[in-house]
């Protein structure tokens, strides 16, 4: 696993052997970051559902101006903090926001706090309740910004709605098991 372009091109990031992350290959984060491309650029990020803080990662080499990583498990938090050291970054930076939540409590903190991203990465294991309960809870609060996109990582066999109380999937993209889906705001 490497950060593949921008700044901390070529940097090895760590992933956890043996356990349930399953961190998004290069092949599909590259894919992700060709399609989303400039809109990374100066952006609030959010690294929903972390595991290794890959995806958040190669968002701030390509110039986010803000990456939020969020997971419930404490590993992949301390994981999380050893990649972004690998790339010269800490906690305690302005870029960088680590919370140890659950998803749903992440997404209503992040709702009271009026926080709001342009993009959000939505990753859970792929056999997770969560995908329906964090589209629920995103589009019912103001986490995404009314022009952001949400990108959901899944497995190709898992039926995700086509819209979701006003956000909707304008874009499938398939890379052997995987799919990413692409949400966004309609327009009024």
């Amino acid at each position: 696993m490497r950060v593949i372009a921008g700044k901390h091109k070529g940097r090895h990031l760590t992933a956890h052997k043996g356990t349930e992350v399953r961190p998004t290959s290069d092949r599909v984060k590259e894919s992700v970051f060709s399609i989303i491309q400039d809109r990374v650029v100066e952006a609030k990020f959010l690294d929903l559902c972390a595991g290794t803080g890959n995806i958040g990662i190669e968002a701030l080499s390509r110039g986010a101006k803000q990456v939020a990583f969020l997971d419930k498990n404490l590993k992949c938090i301390r994981l999380i903090e050893q990649n972004l050291n690998v790339i010269g970054l800490d906690i305690n930076q302005p870029e960088v926001q680590l919370i140890r939540e659950d998803a749903i409590q992440g997404i209503n903190l992040f709702h009271q706090q009026s926080k709001s991203f342009e993009l959000i990465y939505l990753d859970p294991p792929y056999d997770s309740d969560l995908y329906n309960q964090c589209l629920s809870y995103i589009s019912d609060t103001s986490v995404l910004e009314t022009t952001g996109i949400l990108l959901v990582e899944h497995r190709k066999h898992r039926e995700l709605p086509s819209v979701y109380n006003g956000l909707r999937c304008y874009r499938i993209k398939q890379y052997g098991d995987t799919c990413l889906s692409f949400y966004r705001y309609e327009q009024k």
